[in-house]
């Protein structure tokens, strides 16, 4: 029994197959703590409720939840918090939080931490041949919703910046799906040389498989349609995130009983 554990919260497909990339990727670290991993979508029995009932039977009573999103401008992450009760969900209000006793150490989704960072600079390496005479577009899911827009455009503009940087492409921008620019900017690129299109999603599925593809059709460009997982760092990067947690919480539980002892 620990009270202390680690939920994995994830989108969910109806792709079996989506899942199972999930769960290989905390299989590794299950002797080191206790982590479950709960599904917005896709998984009977696998929502974030039924996997903090199971964590509070378990004797739990401190969670750090692991958002598995690529950015904090996915509308789901703003949802997830809202269950938790660590923020009112102003996207869908009428969701409500989980009835517990544990408590949530919230911990920040993928964004790009340096882990992410090195999974994307590998996956660049197996797709470019050289850089000089190529033309790199990032592409993301992006949201039409103000606020979370920018989010990700802030994420985009970000890893663009740090790629351009590090492999010097002729050029490089990025696109999202919603605000709907992969074809106009894939098109600009193309122009600048050969084009390398780099997804940023968690796994594959739909959107790398089906709609990126349908709206790269006509322009000639080097894509293999692989995302964040499977990849094992993904897996340390969860790891990580919730020690960061509890460190932190340790830490601060420490400092409140110092100021309560001072005084």
């Amino acid at each position: 029994m620990t009270d202390a554990a680690v939920l994995v919260i994830a989108h969910g497909s109806p792709d079996p197959h989506w899942m199972e990339r999930v769960e290989e990727a905390v299989r590794p670290y299950r002797r080191q703590m206790l982590i479950r991993v709960a599904y917005l979508d896709g998984v009977e029995g696998r929502d974030i409720a039924d996997e903090v009932e199971r964590l509070e039977r378990a004797g739990v009573e401190t969670i750090a939840a692991v958002p598995l999103f690529v950015t904090a401008g996915s509308t789901h992450v703003s949802e997830i918090r809202g269950m938790l009760g660590l923020e009112p969900d102003a996207i869908t209000p009428n969701v409500k939080p989980v009835a517990t006793r544990a408590r949530f150490l919230w911990c920040q989704p993928l964004e790009d931490h340096p882990l992410v960072e090195q999974i994307v600079c590998e996956r660049l390496r197996a797709l470019s041949v050289d850089p000089h005479r190529e033309a790199l577009l990032l592409v993301g899911h992006g949201s039409d919703l103000p606020g979370y827009r920018e989010r990700w455009e802030r994420l985009l503009h970000r890893l663009t910046f740090r790629l351009q940087n590090r492999f010097y492409f002729s050029a490089a921008g990025y696109a999202t799906l919603r605000p709907d620019t992969v074809a106009t900017r894939a098109r600009q690129l193309a122009s600048c040389g050969e084009l390398v299109v780099l997804p940023l999603f968690v796994s594959q599925g739909y959107f790398t498989r089906r709609a990126l593809p349908e709206r790269l059709a006509g322009v000639s460009y080097r894509y293999d349609g692989s995302a964040y997982l499977p990849h094992p760092l993904i897996g340390e990067w969860i790891v990580q995130s919730a020690k960061t947690a509890f460190l932190l919480d340790y830490q601060t539980q420490r400092s409140v009983i110092g100021d309560g002892q001072a005084t």
